[in-house]
């Protein structure tokens, strides 16, 4: 087993260990995640996986993030924590281009279009990691920021199918980590009128 196929598999160890506390943590209703986001994703993500499946490329991460993805939607399905807006329909719609592209133009540019798809549907795991910080789902996504990382490492040649994924999703956990990191807002004290000065 050379480098790269070391750290292609320690990136799908890593991203495999961070499930459970991810679906251990949604059970207990202590981490709060978009189900909605959760179904596009997998849906993106099984495009993106077939696609770079048939290009022969760095695929084992995105068979651990389909199956596992499942299951996370799965238990966000049991915990009845399902919204559905605009928004998710126009992701919805952006899964609908993927198939499109794919059939128009080939599996390099359904993983293009899947992975950049996948970004723009984390936007409401954004902003909910952003209106309700979480010190515990930020540390989950770091460690996705780690095992994308070592993927994207792990890819042979710079190329679509052995690097793009993995380096953008490196990118939209970082992002969603932040979010999650970041202090509270804290409403500033009211003085009373009868508060002695």
């Amino acid at each position: 087993m050379n480098s790269n196929q070391v750290l292609i598999w320690l990136s799908s160890l890593i991203a495999l260990l961070l499930y459970y506390p991810l679906i251990s943590g949604i059970l207990k209703g202590e981490i709060k995640q978009s189900v909605a986001t959760w179904i596009l994703w997998v849906s993106l993500d099984t495009i993106a996986l077939v696609s770079i499946i048939m290009q022969k490329g760095n695929y084992l991460l995105l068979v651990f993030y389909c199956t596992c993805g499942t299951i996370v939607t799965l238990s966000l399905v049991y915990k009845r924590l399902f919204s559905w807006t605009r928004f998710e329909s126009f992701v919805l719609g952006l899964v609908v281009i993927c198939l499109v592209v794919w059939g128009l133009s080939g599996s390099r540019w359904a993983t293009i279009a899947s992975t950049i798809a996948v970004c723009i549907s984390g936007a409401p795991q954004i902003r909910d990691s952003w209106r309700t910080p979480d010190r515990t789902t930020g540390l989950i996504y770091m460690g996705y920021v780690l095992a994308n990382s070592l993927s994207f490492f792990g890819g042979k040649t710079w190329t679509i199918e052995e690097r793009f994924y993995p380096g953008m999703m490196a990118l939209l956990c970082l992002t969603i980590a932040t979010a999650s990191f970041r202090k509270k807002d804290q409403k500033s004290p009211v003085i009373s009128v009868t508060a002695p000065l």
